[in-house]
């Protein structure tokens, strides 16, 4: 039987939710590592933060139901479990908030920087007085982390780069956060029964890979208590403003957060003009200018010869587009890149145009994931498990590929760790019905090229992906000289997150992306698309760049635990701002196709 825990939850503005939670047990975890505490006591909070984020259900709905359910969550102890109910039933949590007290505002920052760890950030602030992300600037800049063992002037020159990644990124989340975030907006907002349609808008649903301000838009019933409802949602910080057309709220530690409710006989405009971008709504006012109409959120208008304005489109965003003689553009390829010529004109009737594609990628076209890791090396799930979950999404086939013996770090496999695993999976897949396992590896492409897995091991896998995990700051030459060389190894079939980068904290590596490309087509190597939300690897650019030279690809996750399977959005989308279609990616195949295209 459920609790009567006499609260009002609806009213409430301070339920934390597992995301929160796990949050703040991640940055006790920090805390305590930097004042050197017991490690047992620090891998006990980041244990029980994973074990949160993998939850399938939310701790308060747990707790609400039956709180003898929180012990059976793997991890939570009596102190932990103490502490989840004190964050459900106050929205805070007194240890937490007591500890943080020994720490500057902007001193956790520093943990998003490439490169730091807590011991290293406990040395720069007990041996330096390092602050935040301001004072460690000044530092780099001064030479001082020289003083300092173990940092010398490459780590200073790292580290600038990495602040300078963090200051582009400023008041802006990655992709992946924001979908979290909008997704539990507009569920919230969905179980009011005054909403008749709720879109998300702006930069989110053009699937950027960083994000700012939220844009939601919708139709109510009833406009007023449309506001009511959105500035009461239980997540929110500040209210910021509200009206009866437009209400803001920021989310506690996150984003702001903008509703508009629209009326139903304009949505349709509304959605483009606010879908954006600010490059593709410039082109599309020019079109309507030149026909004569005048288009804003509020529709398409003709305009008489007296000024008068009709309106003669704009509840459905695709009669926005063919009354401007277009065909409906995707929200993905609104960013002024060639999409309303491309549109514009009919099949073939413009030479040199280059159409819309026909068949853009979509989440259900894909079969399998083709880069997952599992306990073998850095993974938190075993093969049953994964093809548990893989089953549950409708899969295929999925393929394990486990680090290999470079990757120490992440317990990679030697040669003969690598075969056992093989006749592992083997066995694993002849018993289980209903979905294909393939056997991989994720090899590393060494510094000179050569690959850390010998060919005779190579050869009895079904699939072989080659990633670069060290060298990154090699110059443009080396770096493009040692790819090359390992997509030239006979075994190679596909080359993963090619350019290395984190969005958040590492650039891109250098190397002749063109040349990459060319030879992934000559040797038939497939290019992938990481959707893990710091890679995005391939990007939107280079994704439209290689098709344009013939490039295929595959979209993976790289999960290393099940829940991670559910981020393969993230990567479809951004294939789909690359102008990929199903017909160019691996893992739209069939089972029998796909073990046919990845024979070299």
């Amino acid at each position: 039987m459920a609790r009567d825990t006499g609260r009002e939850d609806h009213n409430r503005t301070d339920i934390m939710n597992n995301r929160e939670i796990a949050a703040v047990f991640l940055r006790i975890a920090d805390a305590l590592e930097i004042n050197e505490e017991n490690i047992f006591r620090i891998r006990a909070y980041r244990v029980a933060a994973q074990n949160i984020v993998d939850l399938s259900g939310e701790l308060e709905d747990i707790y609400n139901e039956d709180p003898s359910r929180l012990d059976k969550i793997p991890g939570i102890g009596k102190d932990l479990k103490g502490k989840i109910i004190e964050m459900i039933e106050t929205g805070q949590l007194k240890y937490y908030n007591d500890l943080m007290k020994g720490f500057p505002s902007g001193f956790f920052d520093m943990f998003s920087l490439s490169g730091l760890g807590a011991r290293k950030i406990g040395k720069l602030r007990d041996e330096l007085g390092i602050r935040n992300i301001d004072g460690l600037e000044e530092a780099c800049k001064k030479g001082s982390l020289a003083k300092i063992e173990g940092m010398g002037e490459r780590t200073q020159a790292k580290l600038l780069e990495a602040i300078k990644h963090f200051r582009k990124r400023e008041g802006r989340m990655l992709l992946s956060e924001a979908y979290s975030y909008a997704d539990e907006i507009v569920a919230y907002l969905s179980r009011s029964g005054n909403f008749k349609k709720i879109e998300k808008a702006g930069s989110l649903r053009r699937g950027m890979e960083t994000v700012g301000d939220i844009d939601i838009l919708a139709v109510a019933g009833d406009g007023r208590k449309a506001m009511d409802y959105f500035v009461s949602y239980p997540g929110l910080e500040s209210v910021i403003a509200k009206g009866l057309t437009k209400s803001s709220i920021s989310l506690k530690g996150g984003p702001q957060v903008d509703l508009r409710v629209i009326e139903a006989s304009c949505f349709g405009a509304a959605l483009v003009y606010f879908t954006g971008s600010k490059q593709h709504n410039v082109k599309i006012r020019r079109i309507a200018k030149n026909m004569g109409y005048k288009v804003s959120e509020y529709g398409v208008f003709s305009v008489t010869a007296g000024g008068r304005e009709k309106m003669i489109a704009g509840r459905r965003e695709d009669e926005v587009y063919h009354k401007l003689g277009m065909r409906w553009i995707p929200p993905e390829l609104r960013e002024g890149r060639g999409e309303i010529e491309a549109a514009t004109y009919a099949k073939g009737a413009a030479k040199g145009k280059k159409d819309l594609p026909e068949g853009l990628l979509k989440i259900e076209d894909i079969k399998g994931d083709l880069h997952i890791h599992t306990v073998a090396s850095d993974g938190r799930a075993t093969v049953d498990d994964i093809a548990a979950a893989a089953r549950k999404k409708g899969y295929e086939y999925f393929a394990v590929t486990d680090h290999s013996k470079y990757v120490r770090i992440a317990g990679g496999l030697d040669e003969k760790r690598l075969l056992k695993q093989v006749e592992k999976i083997r066995k694993i897949a002849r018993k289980i019905k209903g979905i294909k396992i393939l056997s991989g590896v994720e090899v590393d492409i060494l510094r000179d090229g050569e690959l850390d897995i010998a060919d005779y091991a190579l050869k009895e896998l079904d699939i072989v992906i080659a990633a670069v995990h060290s060298g990154f700051s090699l110059d443009k030459k080396k770096q493009t000289s040692r790819i090359l060389k390992a997509m030239d190894n006979r075994y190679v079939n596909v080359l993963a997150h090619p350019s290395g980068r984190l969005i958040t904290s590492r650039s891109s590596i250098q190397a002749d992306f063109d040349g990459i490309f060319r030879r992934a087509v000559e040797n038939n190597i497939y290019l992938e698309i990481n959707t893990h939300g710091e890679r995005m690897d391939l990007n939107d650019v280079q994704c439209r760049r290689a098709k344009e030279l013939g490039g295929r690809f595959t979209v993976n996750t790289d999960a290393h635990e099940t829940g991670q399977l559910d981020e393969m959005i993230y990567g479809v989308v951004t294939a789909r701002r690359g102008w990929i279609e199903k017909k160019d990616v691996l893992n739209t195949y069939t089972f029998d196709k796909l073990i046919k295209a990845l024979k070299r």
